[in-house]
């Protein structure tokens, strides 16, 4: 059986795209939340801090990864190591359609930066940032497989990870929020409620994409399926995600519908964290999917 080396091009350039897309997906989602969701309730207007330090934070982490990212993507292109692409990368930055499509990335990066490090932490500015991060996204859906397969392909690629991205930043956000004083509770409860409906709506936005992007990658064919690195990750992917699946409907069905127990808040709060972890192993496996040549 292949074993994966982390001194492989191609792998390196996954570990380095991985953060990078959670970073994106997470501010997209944080302030996609804040800007929408949130409600105008006083205890929780004043809780947001919370949300834009780790905007902050996740946008600090893309900014600080983007050129090793770039530096990467370069080595599994030339199938040279990631030294003898550094030679390579003005080439690649000014004369190659992925080299324009790293530099807007990176300016509309360094624009997000500076509008999550402005004073004014407003509704305005956070739907500014959401905007932001959703054209980064939409600039990496263009830049993967799905740019092989027409417009209706990278439309749907963009949906798939805007779904994701609002389902982790709900659930962050959420975390975040529930952490402050018992004394927010009771504003927290109709905001248990709306995250729990819209992470309802991006499971089955994510599903329905997700199929849409399978059949893309590998046809009609079981075959592709099983025997192809492409299927194989895919197939890991699909069971990891099951299980985020049960985690979830379990935090719906169950610990929402007892939010007014405190054994229940609880056990909310620490299955809302392993959601989390959960989605960014789940986005990790679609990074490398993302990095697999398809079987179709």
């Amino acid at each position: 059986m292949a074993h994966v080396r982390l001194t492989d091009p191609f792998t390196l350039r996954s570990l380095c795209e991985w953060p990078v897309l959670i970073a994106l997906l997470a501010v997209f989602g944080l302030a996609a939340f804040r800007a929408a969701v949130v409600p105008a309730d006083a205890e929780l207007e004043s809780a947001p801090a919370e949300l834009w330090t780790a905007i902050r934070v996740l946008l600090l982490i893309a900014l600080a990864m983007a050129p090793l990212q770039f530096l990467t993507a370069v080595a599994s292109m030339a199938a040279v190591p990631a030294a003898q692409a550094l030679a390579l990368t003005p080439q690649v930055m000014w004369q190659t359609r992925f080299g324009k499509i790293s530099l807007a990335n990176a300016i509309v990066l360094l624009m997000l930066a500076a509008t999550a490090f402005a004073r004014r932490h407003s509704r305005v500015c956070a739907a500014l940032i959401a905007a932001g991060a959703a054209a980064a996204l939409a600039v990496h859906a263009a830049a993967g497989h799905a740019v092989d397969y027409g417009i209706a392909a990278i439309a749907v690629y963009f949906v798939h990870e805007a779904a994701a991205g609002l389902w982790i930043g709900a659930l962050a956000a959420l975390y975040f929020l529930s952490r402050r004083t018992t004394r927010c509770w009771a504003a927290c409860g109709p905001l248990v409620g709306r995250v729990s409906r819209l992470c309802g709506w991006c499971v089955a936005v994510l599903v329905a994409s997700g199929v849409y992007i399978a059949w893309c990658g590998l046809g009609l064919s079981l075959d592709h399926l099983l025997y192809s690195a492409y299927g194989r990750t895919l197939l890991g992917k699909m069971s990891l995600f099951a299980i985020l699946l049960a985690a979830g409907a379990y935090n719906r069905y169950w610990l929402v519908a007892q939010f007014n127990h405190a054994p229940a808040r609880k056990a909310l709060i620490r299955s809302v964290r392993a959601e989390c972890l959960l989605m960014a192993a789940v986005v990790g496996l679609a990074v490398l999917l993302a990095n697999t040549p398809p079987s179709h």
